[in-house]
């Protein structure tokens, strides 16, 4: 704490900073996990649609298990009245929205690897400004005097990148793992349609 302490009150800020970040990434591990996410139970009860019968149980399924996935095939299974077209553009619009779910948090991430080292660096100018107000006063003959200044600029540069770095690390990895599960939700909602319209494509062949 006393090396933390002795290197300004930015060090603070960064202190929140990646304590924050730290609490962004547990919960986003926790739960963007897949059977999280893609539950099963949601899988097995698009596979047993069979017919239009089956769709208020498959409904009320949904409406049971919470989640962006189980959101996005209720908004499917619901009007199943309208022409296909409409249907589609009706998911897209769905899953722009369930798509905020599962980006929910990870806007801290990138603020914080954004802002983190532009932090540290300003520690770092007002270290530098401390050194220089010491030389002028004492010259270059007095090397200990200024050291505590040029050791608050390192630090506060060592910690801004060290919360930063993880951060976009985190931020990268969910990003990618949240467009995953928007592709697969993607291939369910198609796979959905494609059982919904069976029969109308069937007449028009």
């Amino acid at each position: 704490m006393e090396w933390l302490i002795s290197a300004g009150p930015l060090m603070f800020t960064l202190l929140v900073c990646s304590v924050l970040s730290l609490a962004v990434i547990i919960e986003r591990a926790i739960n963007l996990r897949r059977d999280k996410i893609l539950r099963p139970e949601i899988i097995q009860t698009i596979e047993s649609i069979r017919s239009q019968e089956d769709i208020p149980f498959a409904i009320s399924k949904c409406e049971v298990i919470s989640g962006p996935f189980s959101n996005l095939v209720r908004r499917i299974l619901m009007n199943t009245h309208l022409p296909r077209e409409e249907k589609l553009f009706e998911i897209q619009a769905a899953g722009r929205q369930e798509m905020k779910a599962l980006e929910k948090r990870l806007w801290i991430l990138e603020l914080i690897y954004v802002v983190a080292p532009l932090l540290g660096l300003l520690g770092t100018v007002l270290g530098l400004e401390n050194i220089f107000g010491v030389i002028s006063e004492l010259g270059l003959g007095h090397a200990k005097a200024f050291s505590g200044g040029l050791a608050v600029a390192i630090r506060n540069t060592a910690v801004g990148l060290f919360v930063a770095i993880p951060s976009i690390i985190a931020y990268s990895y969910f990003d990618k793992k949240v467009d995953a599960f928007a592709l697969e939700m993607e291939e369910y909602a198609f796979h959905i349609i494609n059982k919904l319209y069976q029969s109308e494509n069937t007449g028009r062949k």
